[in-house]
């Protein structure tokens, strides 16, 4: 059956997702095989996580999905293969699913969303073309804007963690000239995960009726000052140094006033019931030590749009 793309932003209610596996993902890489910061620290503190462990949280997350009746897609299975953070591999802006060039280390990922593609209309599909690099941790939709995490021409070629570079945002300004763009770059670190952050949604992500943001890893203050008068500072949910550290931001909304949380994030679950929302808490802390967390591991290809 045919599925057609449609996404406005990262909270309308959810209608259809796409969830990374972890099943047969291969054994403990090797530091020179980390390509995020927080596997980086895992590995070499020995604590990075079992496959077991990983599989039954993301269990643990599809059931609450299909419990709101909400389609679940896999991608095929690599074997040996990390296939955890769908996010990254492709990602929708309004009825487009857009197929980025992602980092090399990942570039196997690619071979496993056949089927989920299969099912899009090509006419609803957009390849972005060599040298423009984006990944969709990156890539934040919200109505009329569309906020990208981007990485100048250093940092770009010096860091693993530095994934979408200008010629990957402009290339997506010039498809959809209609939205109004804003780049935001971070700070990048490839072995310290409290000095830099992977992507964008690491550091910040709109929901239903504000935000939450992490200030101290952004590179330029004027961008916080940007999200702030946007948002308004009643509506953010500051994280300090630890939350950041455990990717509070990275929640996952499946409507406009309920969102799943790592169970992990009391502040942020006793702030969002405050606000009136729906909160749904899951365990989600082994997943975390690979670098990533709920929105890292689903790629929405529907949301209703009111």
């Amino acid at each position: 059956m045919q599925i057609q793309p449609e996404i406005h932003n990262e909270y309308g209610r959810l209608r259809s997702v796409v969830v990374g596996v972890a099943r047969r993902m291969g054994g403990i890489p090797t530091l020179e095989e980390c390509y995020d910061a927080r596997s980086y620290e895992t590995v070499q503190l020995g604590s990075y996580p079992n496959e077991e462990a990983c599989m039954a949280q993301m269990k643990g997350l599809i059931e609450v999905l299909e419990g709101l009746g909400v389609e679940v897609m896999r991608p095929e299975v690599i074997i040996g293969l990390n296939q955890v953070f769908a996010r990254d591999i492709g990602f929708v802006i309004e009825d487009q699913y857009i197929i980025p060039n992602i980092i090399e280390d990942r570039s196997l990922e690619r071979d496993a969303m056949g089927a989920v593609e299969a099912r899009i209309p090509s006419a609803n599909i957009i390849m972005m073309p060599s040298g423009c690099h984006a990944e969709g941790g990156d890539v934040l939709v919200h109505n009329d804007h569309i906020f990208v995490g981007v990485s100048n021409e250093d940092d770009f070629n010096s860091y693993k963690t530095a994934r979408t570079n200008y010629a990957g945002y402009e290339y997506l300004m010039d498809e959809f000239p209609a939205k109004e763009f804003k780049a935001f770059e971070l700070l990048k670190n490839d072995i310290d995960p409290r000095s830099g952050s992977l992507h964008l949604d690491c550091a910040f992500q709109p929901i239903g009726g504000g935000a939450l943001l992490a200030p101290h890893l952004f590179k330029n203050s004027a961008d916080v000052k940007w999200l702030e008068n946007h948002f308004g500072t009643s509506n953010i949910f500051y994280c300090d140094e630890n939350e950041a550290y455990d990717l509070t931001t990275n929640v996952f909304s499946v409507g406009p006033n309920e969102i799943i949380v790592p169970s992990s994030a009391k502040r942020l679950t006793l702030w969002l019931e405050q606000r009136g929302f729906t909160v749904h808490s899951i365990a989600y802390d082994e997943i975390v030590k690979m670098g990533g967390l709920l929105r890292c591991s689903t790629m929405p290809i529907q949301r209703s749009h009111d």
